[in-house]
């Protein structure tokens, strides 16, 4: 970062670890792998229908 930037960030209270990509948790994998099977199976999932 440059001394600009690190201004900026410090006027917004944005830390360094604001621009460090976030890992992924067990349930992000879970989701991945449940979105990945209904496309390779051509299953309409509907988040905002509870009887799915």
């Amino acid at each position: 970062m440059t001394d600009l930037q690190k201004k900026m960030a410090d006027k917004l209270g944005l830390t360094p670890d604001d621009f460090q990509p976030k890992k992924a948790t067990k349930v992000d994998e879970l989701e991945a792998q449940v979105l990945y099977t209904a496309l390779m199976t051509d299953t309409l999932i509907e988040e905002d229908n509870d009887n799915v």
